[in-house]
């Protein structure tokens, strides 16, 4: 998260009060910054977590509505994850630094290129809620 996030993150929750969000992120800095923007928004915080085997233990436990998911973590891709939470009906918010992504991964509900505003965040999210079933 840019240091700007003060600036452009709304404090009204609007469609966000209550969603379910699991973040799986593995830089300390970001991981903390998300978690705070998003309860900010309104949003019920699961991690962060820094492994695919922490948040498929989570999502298991806490069964999210959607997960924000760095692509990688500590060194290791994270689409076989992103694919089981996906397969579980949890929506899933990419985050990367890498410009160029498989196809594959247009099937998730965003993709949001760091660094991201938390204003971005927050449309990935309202629209990942707008997927609920």
């Amino acid at each position: 998260m840019p240091p700007n996030e003060r600036s452009d993150a709304k404090d009204a929750p609007g469609p966000l009060q209550g969603l379910r969000v699991l973040v799986v992120e593995d830089g300390w800095h970001v991981a903390d910054a998300l978690r705070l923007v998003l309860q900010r928004m309104g949003a019920a915080v699961t991690g962060p977590v820094a492994t695919a085997s922490e948040a498929q233990s989570l999502a298991a436990e806490r069964r999210p509505d959607v997960a924000v998911v760095d692509v990688n973590l500590n060194g290791e891709m994270a689409y076989a994850l992103m694919d089981w939470l996906h397969d579980r009906g949890i929506r899933i918010i990419v985050i990367t630094g890498y410009e160029e992504l498989p196809a594959s991964l247009q099937k998730f509900s965003a993709i949001l290129h760091k660094p991201f505003t938390a204003t971005a965040l927050r449309t990935a999210l309202e629209l990942a809620a707008g997927q609920r079933s």
